[in-house]
């Protein structure tokens, strides 16, 4: 979970990277299967971008301030609890990896060093949606993209969890 770890304290050390070396950290993003869709922010994280929260880094054992963790679920960073997030707001375990009209969709992704989460996803019907880290959001095309143990993937996909669109 280091890559997700706290946003720096130091902003001026954010910065949006250039294509080159963002396709190096992800060598299955290709100009074609992704567009860049912000600049570099330390405010929020995967969990929070997917919550539709871009004013808090959600990690669990962190309180106040810019942080927050729903009060209901396990302070730890398993599936499980990453789960219940998105089970509490409605969402229901489903096969289908697939973007589909009318729904919402995220997608749980685990490490493949300890298996926990380490990154999220969401679709609204049209595209996959990805907060980096501290880096920027990405719209992307398909889940594959950011699976794999090279450079910083995220890992494989756990699960996918759907709602209808509201």
């Amino acid at each position: 979970m280091a890559r997700l770890g706290p946003p720096e304290r130091n902003h001026r050390s954010l910065r949006t990277i250039d294509p080159d070396e963002f396709e190096a950290c992800f060598p299955k993003l290709q100009g074609g299967n992704y567009v860049r869709a912000s600049r570099a922010t330390g405010r929020y994280n995967c969990i929070g971008f997917s919550n539709g929260d871009e004013r808090h880094w959600w990690e669990a054992g962190c309180y106040g301030g810019r942080y927050y963790w729903p009060p209901h679920v396990a302070q730890n960073n398993s599936v499980a609890a990453v789960t219940e997030i998105f089970t509490s707001d409605g969402y229901e375990l489903t096969d289908n990896h697939e973007i589909e009209a009318g729904w919402e969709k995220v997608a749980i992704y685990i490490s493949l060093v300890d298996m926990e989460f380490s990154h999220v996803a969401r679709s609204d019907g049209s595209v996959w949606k990805s907060k980096l880290g501290k880096g920027q959001d990405i719209d992307h095309y398909s889940l594959d993209v950011l699976e794999g143990d090279q450079g910083d993937e995220y890992g494989i996909v756990a699960c996918i969890m759907k709602r209808p669109m509201r």
